[in-house]
């Protein structure tokens, strides 16, 4: 308490020149000059020297790094889904026919008949044709299997009133 009552009366002169100085930034924040001034530092040739200086020293690989652990690529690619972004860019990328263009040139870059049957079989593989083939499989069954029940259905019908006319019942 006494070391306050002591250091009052100097902190309140510096608290006033803190406050100055404040208001003096938010002045010169406002500035058109100082505007200028950015803009001018941010086209010069100096900029453009800091800026490599930046990329070529361990600043890229801190960034880098950090990406990674703040999960910047998923925390961009979560917005791009949510604002229907990523919809939008496979769209253009089929309307543009860009996959077209992709798969003409991985075939053209097989060689050999082997290596188009390796990138068959790779495909044919994969988790995601896998599970496609299940579920058409899946569905195709359950056709059929619907199909016989009506079929079967229809034919327990028709011998049963068979059944009925022969042994002179009323049917049900």
């Amino acid at each position: 308490m006494e070391r306050r009552r002591l250091l009052g009366p100097v902190m309140w002169p510096a608290r006033l020149v803190g406050e100055a100085g404040l208001a003096a930034l938010d002045v010169a924040l406002a500035s058109r000059v100082l505007e200028q001034a950015v803009d001018r530092t941010l086209t010069s040739s100096l900029a453009r020297h800091a800026i490599d200086r930046a990329f070529q020293g361990p600043i890229v690989d801190a960034i880098a790094k950090d990406v990674v652990r703040y999960h910047v690529v998923e925390r961009v690619i979560d917005e791009l889904l949510a604002e229907g972004v990523a919809d939008r860019i496979v769209e253009r990328v089929l309307a543009e026919g860009i996959a077209d263009r992709a798969v003409d040139r991985v075939l053209a870059g097989l060689t050999t008949r082997e290596e188009l049957w390796v990138l068959v079989e790779e495909v044919a593989s994969s988790p995601a044709v896998t599970e496609a083939v299940t579920q058409q499989t899946a569905g195709f069954a359950d056709q059929v299997a619907g199909g016989v029940r009506a079929r079967s259905h229809n034919a327990d019908a028709w011998l049963e009133r068979k059944a009925r006319r022969a042994l002179r019942r009323p049917a049900r």
